[in-house]
């Protein structure tokens, strides 16, 4: 009976040394020997832990990576479109690229300089031909003379003919200053017009009257100002037509930085595997049952979306 007695004690001792080996070996991980065993397999420096060094495990694990699992910060693809769209390249910078940022704000830079350099020298161009067609157009020989001695009137708007077909504005608007330069009809109003070899001058309005013009050269004058001031209009608008040309570079420009830092953030999210790059999956919903009164429940829906 004391033999039997002496061997469940010594069993006894030896599963509480046992026991006690494996609480000293675990004593802040609180985890058994055979997780101990595991974390071995997979992290090398798990041997730290088992030996009880296991704050130089953590920070050793810090220092490697391996227990860093920190998800990366999801950014709103929504945000970066809008932020490219209004400034573009600053959607690029918002989810974190350094370089594409100054490639699209360069290119709006460009665009816009050059739009305001092509405009004021059209602008400058445009006071020039105004100037030049106040100094050799006369509004006087055209309807005081021209008008009142071939057709009898000094009004066009008063003259019907079918080579009579646009009326003078009656103040110097756009379409003043290109009506004189553009139509034959005008032609006798430029200083140097002469068909020929005779200029207005020659005409006295009551003997030899100008001929009608029907738009044949036999009956247009040639004038070499008209010619230099339809040249001088022409590069005019070709300087405005650049400028607005700039202005498409500039929304093509913000088009593409805005599309491009959508999709790209959200690859970079779907990259992450955040599970969160979709439009639906950015709306919240919070369905809940307020109680106001004693016997009616109230439901409520919150719709939340996340930028």
């Amino acid at each position: 009976m004391k033999a039997a007695t002496a061997l469940l004690l010594l069993k006894a001792a030896t599963i509480g040394v046992v026991l006690t080996g494996v609480v000293h070996a675990t004593p802040l991980t609180g985890q058994s020997a055979l997780d101990l065993e595991a974390q071995k397999i997979r992290f090398p420096i798990a041997s730290s832990a088992v030996s009880g060094d296991y704050t130089a495990a953590v920070l050793t694990a810090g220092s490697t990576g391996d227990f860093d699992q920190t998800p990366a910060k999801r950014k709103s693809p929504i945000k970066a479109f809008l932020l490219s769209a209004a400034v573009p390249g600053l959607g690029q910078w918002y989810y974190g690229s350094r370089i594409k940022p100054f490639v699209f704000l360069g290119v709006e830079v460009t665009a816009w300089s050059m739009y305001f350099k092509w405009h004021g020298e059209g602008e400058d161009l445009t006071d020039a031909f105004e100037a030049f067609n106040r100094l050799h157009w006369s509004r006087y020989d055209y309807e005081n003379r021209y008008l009142a001695w071939t057709y009898g009137e000094t009004d066009d708007d008063s003259i019907v003919a079918t080579e009579v077909s646009h009326h003078l504005p009656e103040t110097e608007t756009q379409q003043y200053f290109e009506m004189t330069g553009k139509y034959d009809q005008f032609a006798w109003g430029w200083d140097d017009a002469v068909l020929d070899g005779h200029t207005l001058d020659d005409y006295n309005g009551t003997d030899n009257l100008p001929p009608r013009i029907n738009g044949l050269p036999s009956t247009t004058p040639y004038s070499s100002r008209r010619l230099d001031y339809e040249q001088q209009r022409y590069d005019a608008n070709s300087k405005f037509d650049r400028a607005r040309k700039m202005i498409m570079v500039s929304i093509a420009n913000r088009l593409a930085s805005a599309m491009e830092a959508f999709l790209v953030t959200r690859h970079k999210n779907q990259s992450a595997g955040d599970g969160k790059s979709g439009f639906l999956s950015q709306v919240k919903v919070d369905a809940r049952l307020k109680s106001y009164h004693e016997r009616h429940d109230t439901p409520f829906v919150k719709f939340t979306y996340i930028f």
